[in-house]
């Protein structure tokens, strides 16, 4: 049985809506580097090949792979993003400013289509995902880790499940369709498995520990895969083991961060008159998340804070307010993604760097219909 892990790169600057001057050297911010490390720990065991995109966003997220596998085969395959915009008009331009382009490139549902010098038709974009598809299907290696871009993994997962005939306008459409609906978070993808006897790919759920959602009917797939997820529930374990016994109900990601913290009291009551404050000062993941619930489940209610709307961001920080407590909430294309940093009526914080290098995003914890409801919800704001 062959496997083949499809992973995005970690967020780049263009991912946190700074202007970019190439599209091909967009560098990842450290949230963008935190994630590759993440995805390099989750790894139970060592790939047989680990393949990147020329692209440096998706080499810089796949070298802290490498550097944990430095026996592993590593090589460039041309598996970068779909750029079909010309690069040239694009220098210095953000995603947002770059949207009115977007949705005139996709309105013409032309896939011969070339936008200008530099830019790639959508026939020439499917091609390359499909021979991507021949050259794995071909290569000795049993067990493959890739690192690519959104758009080029959701193409190889829509040639496998959709099976077009022709790649006309109506199919052009459909892959829109299919990739604005199938959105691929950063350092999340899919995993694709093909037996010897099988002529074509599957896209499986994945293997343990993996969060698998619905976002097509019918669809299984691995489609938030979170390291970090994967990393708080092995701390979670790890505490069990060291006297902070699970229970059978429990989600082991969900309850983590209070676990922690009460692995942290215990130290903190052996150590007299060292208490931090610091840590005091801190708010948890886990807070954080059930004050979205409380928005998602009605009883609290959430206002922007300020004049734009969660639409008019499109690839941004968004600010919103929920009974007092300050949340800047990431919209990455219109796709809800991650929570940066959140105040309390207190005073108390909570941001990606201020907690453990292990810790979870609040948003990671919400289950798929949370996620989905609260997207709902900053879509009118």
């Amino acid at each position: 049985m062959k496997h083949v892990r499809l992973i995005r790169h970690g967020e780049s600057a263009a991912n946190a809506g700074e202007a970019s001057s190439d599209h091909a050297s967009i560098p990842l911010t450290p949230k963008g580097v935190e994630q590759a490390h993440l995805v390099a720990r989750a790894f139970a065991q060592a790939p047989d090949l680990i393949v990147a995109s020329p692209f440096s966003r998706a080499q810089v997220t796949a070298m802290q792979t490498v550097a944990a596998f430095p026996s592993v085969p590593f090589e460039i395959w041309p598996i970068h993003e779909f750029t079909y915009l010309e690069p040239a008009r694009c220098i210095n331009t953000t995603v947002a400013q770059r949207r009115a382009w977007v949705e005139e490139y996709w309105a013409k549902s032309d896939p011969a289509f070339t936008d200008g010098e530099g830019a790639e038709s959508f026939l020439d974009f499917i091609s390359r995902a499909q021979s991507f598809l021949d050259r794995i299907a071909e290569h000795p290696a049993q067990d493959i880790t890739v690192f690519s871009h959104g758009q080029l993994i959701n193409a190889v997962a829509w040639l496998i499940e959709c099976r077009p005939q022709k790649i006309d306008g109506q199919a052009m459409a459909e892959w829109r369709e299919y990739e604005l609906t199938n959105h691929v978070p950063n350092c999340s993808g899919y995993k694709l498995t093909k037996h010897p006897d099988d002529a074509g790919w599957a896209v499986s759920p994945g293997e343990l520990r993996v969060v698998v959602t619905q976002r097509v009917p019918g669809r299984s797939y691995q489609a938030v895969r979170d390291p970090e997820r994967l990393l708080i529930e092995e701390r979670a374990h790890a505490l069990s083991d060291a006297g902070y016994p699970l229970k059978l109900d429990d989600d082991p990601a969900m309850y983590a961060e209070q676990r922690l913290e009460e692995a942290r009291a215990e130290a903190r009551s052996s150590q007299v008159g060292r208490v931090s404050q610091n840590t005091a000062a801190e708010l948890s993941a886990r807070e954080v998340s059930q004050v979205l619930r409380e928005v998602i489940f009605g009883r609290s209610v959430m206002s922007k804070v300020g004049q734009q709307s969660w639409a008019h961001v499109y690839s941004g920080h968004f600010q919103v307010d929920v009974d007092g407590w300050r949340m800047s909430i990431y919209n990455d294309c219109d796709q809800l993604d991650y929570c940066e940093q959140c105040v309390s009526p207190d005073g108390r914080r909570w941001s990606f760097d201020s907690g453990d290098r292990f810790g979870t995003d609040p948003i990671a914890l919400l289950s798929t219909w949370e996620h989905q409801t609260l997207e709902q919800l900053l879509e009118t704001l």
